[in-house]
């Protein structure tokens, strides 16, 4: 019988930790930055877009580098069809599965909240009806199955914002201070995951923590290829505390 260990172990192979926060590290969402800001470009427009409605916290699980193996399967995941569709449907859901479970402690005590109450997603405003993410979150990953909720959906003005990150740009269901963690796929300018995030803060949130499976870079941009190559000094471990320069034992 297939294991979240089991499903998850060839990820080691090609998962590649986000740098920590630091001099040419964005301190949001773990891209590369100049010496001297502490965050990129996006995130700073973000923050200053939305204020605190931003979320309190941006834990990618890996990088996730154009034309390699990892980004190749957040896309296949959701364009693949029979077979193959549920490999890698099923093997994200494990590799998310696995990193909640060692890490969503460590993302509690930096948000410094006892629990996250709700599970909710970054909807897409593609119209897609189906999101195989909805399917992981709501099915598949015990740890997410039982707190699971629909929370977001695209304003009508979604589609003529553009990419800018913005409040206006998803409505949510009234919350009365829950704890929400918002899981998204990959992350490229962050804009949809912080619009998110602000609307569920607008709707009554608590906290709220940006879990994300895929930092998407491209090597081929600006400095980005010696941030990863500093990136990939450190071997993947599942242990690895996703906000802290320690280890979690038992991954």
């Amino acid at each position: 019988m297939a294991t979240v260990v089991g499903l998850s172990a060839r990820y080691a192979n090609f998962l590649v930790h986000p740098l920590l926060p630091g001099p040419g590290v964005c301190q949001v969402c773990r891209g590369p930055t100049r010496i001297g800001y502490p965050m990129c470009w996006p995130c700073n427009e973000a923050a200053k877009l939305l204020g605190t409605g931003a979320a309190d916290a941006v834990v990618p699980v890996s990088l996730a580098l154009k034309g390699e193996q990892y980004a190749n399967e957040l896309w296949r995941y959701k364009n693949a069809v029979g077979p193959q569709q549920q490999y890698f449907r099923m093997g994200l859901a494990a590799v998310l599965w696995r990193f909640l479970t060692l890490h969503e402690g460590c993302i509690r005590a930096h948000c410094a909240v006892p629990s996250f109450d709700t599970v909710t997603m970054v909807p897409s405003t593609s119209g897609r009806p189906d999101h195989p993410l909805r399917t992981m979150l709501a099915e598949m990953v015990g740890v997410t199955r039982d707190r699971y909720r629909d929370l977001l959906a695209p304003t009508p003005e979604a589609v003529d914002l553009g990419r800018a990150a913005s409040s206006g740009r998803y409505a949510s269901a009234a919350l009365w201070g829950e704890n929400v963690l918002l899981i998204d796929d990959t992350w490229t300018t962050g804009n949809h995951a912080q619009s998110a995030a602000a609307a569920l803060k607008a709707a009554g949130a608590g906290s709220v923590a940006i879990v994300v499976l895929g930092r998407h870079l491209n090597i081929d941009y600006g400095n980005t290829a010696d941030h990863v190559e500093e990136a990939r000094l450190r071997r993947f471990s599942w242990d690895a505390c996703a906000l802290r320069p320690w280890n979690h034992p038992g991954g």
